[in-house]
């Protein structure tokens, strides 16, 4: 009976943290433009500088 509870509660933890993440994660890429990293009017890929 208590593994049944262990499991519940890891259930119950991973799947909070997992929304969580998910909802900050749509949050940051729908926020306001000043706020957002994406820009559907100047697209850029900068994966790194050789500056």
């Amino acid at each position: 009976m208590q593994a049944f509870f262990l499991i519940l509660a890891s259930m119950l933890v991973g799947g909070s943290v997992a929304t969580f993440t998910v909802v900050g994660l749509v949050n940051s890429q729908t926020a306001p433009p000043d706020q957002s990293p994406a820009s559907v009017s100047d697209p850029t890929l900068d994966y790194g500088t050789t500056n």
